[in-house]
Parts: C-alpha cells; structure tokens; sequence
C-alpha cells in the first residue's frame, strides 16, 4: 500500500456572533478588510483573527502570521506498519490517535496540530532527505493547504521537483 494523507479537520467559527460582538467591543468589524479583499474560507478566518488583533493589519496570509496557532487541522494518515512511525516522526509532538485497520499491515493515524504545526511539518516532510514516501505524503499535505487558499502560510521561495515525481519546498 502506498501511504497516503488526506486532510479532514478544518476549523471553523460562529463568524455572524464573533462579527457581532468584536464590533461592539472593538467599534470595527474585523470581518471589513477581508470582505473588501474578496478573501473567502480559510483565508477569510485567518484575515478576521488578525484584525481582531490589529485593524490595521493587511488582509492577507501572511500578515496573519501571528494567529497561526489559533486555527487547528486534522490530517488521516494511512500507511504500511513500518513506514507509520517515520511519517508520525515528522509531526515532532502533534498529538496523534493511531490504531491497526482491516487491511493485514497497515495502520492509520489522525493528528491535529494548528497551522503553524502543520507549517513546520509539512516543510520538514518534504526535505530532500527525507524517504520518497514521507515526501509523498506531505507534498500532498501540501497540495491540500495549497487548495484550501493557504499558499502564503509556506513562504516558499523555491518548489523543485525530485527524479521521483515528489518535490522539495525551499524558504
């Protein structure tokens, strides 16, 4: 079996309560910035949560920055037996529930870090390293964030792609 990574926790906030009383403690939306922006889902969040820090902070990913440990995802893991603990070492103290599947050899995990946890894991994944099915797997890691908006979150300079089809991210 190949090991494999989907992405399935994502946060999520009471967003009409929290704009409505941010608004009435803070005298400002923090939601104004990045409904001007267009910003939806997961960048729209991050965009609110920093606001509510600083209302005169840029609506982009990046800004955000310091309220990365604020939003947490969850990621099922499945793989063969031996290759589970070199992909979990890579969470470097995620917390993590891992249990035997119906398929003879193969366990799955579920692991819940914030964005700022799975930042630093899926740039350690994808070093260059690393066994080609570490790098499998966080590049898709990767590749999920990427689509959910989160490009920004990486701050990579440089994506280049390995022999094997797996690539290695470079800040």
């Amino acid at each position: 079996m190949n090991a494999d990574a989907l992405l399935l926790l994502l946060p999520a906030m009471n967003t009409p309560a929290f704009l409505t009383l941010a608004n009435e403690m803070l005298g400002y939306s923090p939601a104004r910035a990045a409904d001007s922006a267009g910003l939806k889902n997961q960048q729209h969040l991050l965009a609110c949560l920093a606001a509510f820090r600083n209302q005169k902070i840029p609506s982009t990913v990046k800004a955000a920055r310091d309220v990365y440990d604020l939003l947490h995802y969850g990621c099922l893991f499945a793989s063969e037996d031996i290759d589970m603990a070199v992909i979990l070492e890579v969470l470097c103290g995620m917390p993590f529930a891992l249990t035997e599947t119906k398929i003879r050899g193969v366990q799955a995990a579920i692991a819940v870090g914030s964005l700022h946890d799975w930042r630093t894991a899926i740039l350690r994944g994808g070093r260059q390293e690393q066994p080609e099915f570490v790098r499998r797997v966080y590049d898709k890691l990767y590749t999920q964030f990427c689509n959910l908006g989160l490009t920004d979150v990486f701050a990579v300079k440089n994506r280049r792609t390995l022999p094997d089809n797996t690539f290695t991210l470079e800040e």
